[in-house]
C-alpha cells in the first residue's frame, strides 16, 4: 500500500503520540520513514523582535530542538526494526511538509491534530488544516 510515509513532528506530546501511530502503520505496511521538523519562520522572526536575540541564535537553539524531535521519531523506528530518514527544514510548516511529501515521492503524511495555539494559531492557521488542503497524498491525523 504505501512504501514511504512522511511523520511530521513538533517534538509535543501529542506528535510524540502521532509519531508512534505512523511508526506503527509503517511497520505493519514494510514502509520507509521521513521524519520532519519545521522551524516556523513566524516564531523565529516573533522570537528575534520580542526577545532582541541574534536571527542565528534563535534558529540554532530552535534546530537543536528539531534534531531532538526527529531523533526520538528515529528511534521509535529503530525500536520497531522501520527505517527512519530525519529532516530538519525551514519554512511555513504547512508549506515545507507539502514540499517535502513531494520531493521525497511521500504516499502518505501523519500528523498530530494539534501544533500551534492560541493566538499564533489564530494569526497562521491550523498546520494540520493547510495540509489537509494541499496534499495530494492521503493525510493521517491523530488525536
Amino acid at each position: 500500500m504505501y512504501k514511504r510515509i512522511l511523520i511530521a513532528t513538533d517534538g509535543s506530546e501529542k506528535s510524540n503520540f502521532a509519531a508512534k501511530e505512523g511508526i506503527d502503520l509503517a511497520k505493519a505496511l514494510g514502509a520507509d520513514v521521513v521524519a520532519l521538523y519545521v522551524l516556523n519562520e513566524i516564531v523565529i522572526a516573533s522570537a528575534v523582535r520580542q526577545l532582541g536575540s541574534d536571527k542565528k541564535e534563535v534558529e540554532a537553539k530552535l534546530k537543536a530542538a528539531g534534531e531532538k524531535a526527529v531523533a526520538e521519531v528515529k528511534k521509535l523506528g529503530e525500536g520497531a526494526g522501520v527505517a527512519v530518514e530525519t529532516m530538519v527544514r525551514q519554512g511555513a510548516p504547512a508549506n515545507v511538509v507539502i514540499d517535502v511529501a513531494s520531493t521525497q515521492k511521500i504516499e502518505c503524511i501523519v500528523m498530530g491534530s494539534h501544533g500551534e495555539s492560541g493566538v499564533s494559531k489564530l494569526l497562521i492557521g491550523s498546520v494540520v488544516q493547510k495540509v489537509l488542503y494541499w496534499a495530494t497524498v492521503p493525510v493521517l491525523v491523530v488525536r
